[in-house]
């Protein structure tokens, strides 16, 4: 065996070893790929769920301000229609020139 021979040997051997060295590292970083994509596609699933929860109640907050709004609008009229009553009876009252006083 002469010096060319044992070269050969010793360069595919190294060939061999570099082979499966980057056969692993390519390995390990798919594989570590593949886990942070599940992990980033479980993350987008939970803040979907989040966006879909907080969207739902935006909506029924946005119905009982609309509700609450309806309400103080009768309210309030129902206020001005009951001073404009109360004026109204006053003004009958002072007229008949029997005037209360409320304590």
């Amino acid at each position: 065996m002469d010096w060319y021979t044992g070269l050969s040997i010793v360069a595919i051997v190294a060939g061999v070893t570099i082979s499966v060295v980057v056969l692993v590292a390519v390995g390990s970083i798919r594989r570590s790929l593949n886990e942070a994509a599940t992990r980033q596609s479980q993350q987008i699933r939970k803040l979907t769920e989040t966006v879909t929860t907080l969207s739902a109640q935006h909506q029924a907050a946005q119905a009982r301000i609309q509700q609450l709004t309806d309400a103080n609008r009768k309210l309030s009229d129902e206020l001005t229609a009951l001073g404009e009553r109360l004026s109204d009876a006053d003004t009958v009252q002072r007229v008949a020139g029997s005037a209360r006083l409320l304590h």
